[in-house]
């Protein structure tokens, strides 16, 4: 973790001394409008581990899109659900990103075709957005495990929440393991994409119990589930709980201000001297930024960064397909 920016109100701090600034709400309003311009960001901290970030098909097939999904690198298939590389029973299957009207196109003729079952050897698939979920082809079925590789999403600093407000009305503790803090999760919200992560959470106890103590979120799951850690001397309890409070909407740190933290000083400085109207200063902090930004996309060009290439199709899949013998 960088030692020269630790944490938000350490940010705040550093750019009022520089600054000579003593408004702490205009320095967290510009440190906001600098994170709007850092969205698309992608930087190897902000990847998933694929080994333990499964997705599960619904009933059609189709994989609902993670709450916390930036953007996808590659999705593949093990054959059965495992959290060590290899060690599936098949079929193996990389899926390569494809356009919507392709995956529509594919879907429509997939059962003229015979699918690869229990084969030593890895089938290039394809998947695509379609809707608010993924497809996939070959045609994947209900509870397919699907382990997922892609850029998350990331929490803001500071909210434009000032007050303490209720998040989710509904929710269940399904799991929680060790001892305090606590481990825990949270699913049937009704909405966790209005959760982040490092925020501070309350819930009024139903059949279920979650903490004496400070909790704060760590995870987003999927679109209604969210991990947990709790402090206290009372362990959780499983069982449904109401009224997900967020008691503190300001978020402390997050993985780009501990890892490229040169974006956010320099981000900051160009959207506070744009406020204060000084249009020669606010340009050479942001020709900074923008050298800053570059360094991290030639390293994505170069195929260090960006999962081994930028492309919308993998430079392995050929552009006629012949991975199927027809029926």
């Amino acid at each position: 973790m960088s030692t020269m920016i630790p944490n938000a109100d350490a940010l705040v701090t550093y750019i009022k001394q520089f600054t000579g600034s003593t408004n702490d709400a205009e320095i967290k309003q510009c440190i906001f409008l600098a994170e709007m311009s850092m969205r698309n960001l992608e930087i190897p901290a902000l990847r998933t581990d694929p080994w333990t970030t499964l997705g599960t098909c619904a009933s059609d097939g189709s994989l609902p899109i993670p709450a916390d999904m930036l953007k996808p690198i590659l999705f593949f298939q093990q054959g059965t659900p495992n959290t060590m590389p290899g060690s599936g029973t098949g079929p193996y299957i990389v899926y390569d990103r494809i356009g919507e009207r392709d995956m529509i196109s594919q879907i429509l003729i997939q059962n003229l075709y015979m699918n690869p079952v229990n084969i030593a050897n890895v089938v290039r698939g394809q998947f695509a957005e379609v809707g608010q979920s993924y497809n996939f082809s070959p045609l994947t079925s209900s509870g397919t495990v699907i382990n997922m590789y892609y850029y998350k999403t990331w929490p803001l600093l500071f909210s434009q929440e000032t007050a303490p407000y209720i998040a989710s009305s509904t929710g269940t503790i399904s799991a929680w393991s060790g001892t305090d803090p606590y481990t825990i999760t949270i699913t049937d919200l009704e909405d966790s994409s209005v959760f982040g992560e490092g925020e501070f959470i309350t819930a009024t106890a139903g059949t279920g119990f979650l903490t004496n103590g400070l909790c704060y979120v760590t995870g987003i799951v999927d679109a209604n589930t969210i991990t947990a850690l709790s402090y206290g001397t009372n362990e959780p309890i499983g069982g449904t709980i109401t009224n997900i409070t967020i008691t503190d909407p300001d978020v402390q740190t997050n993985v780009v201000l501990q890892s490229w933290p040169e974006g956010y000083i320099y981000g900051t400085l160009r959207e506070y001297y744009l406020k204060r109207k000084m249009a020669d200063d606010a340009a050479v902090w942001s020709a900074k930024f923008e050298n800053a930004w570059k360094i991290i996309e030639d390293q994505n060009s170069k195929g260090k960064w960006s999962g081994g290439h930028n492309k919308m199709w993998s430079v392995w899949q050929p552009r006629q397909m012949r991975r199927y013998a027809t029926k």
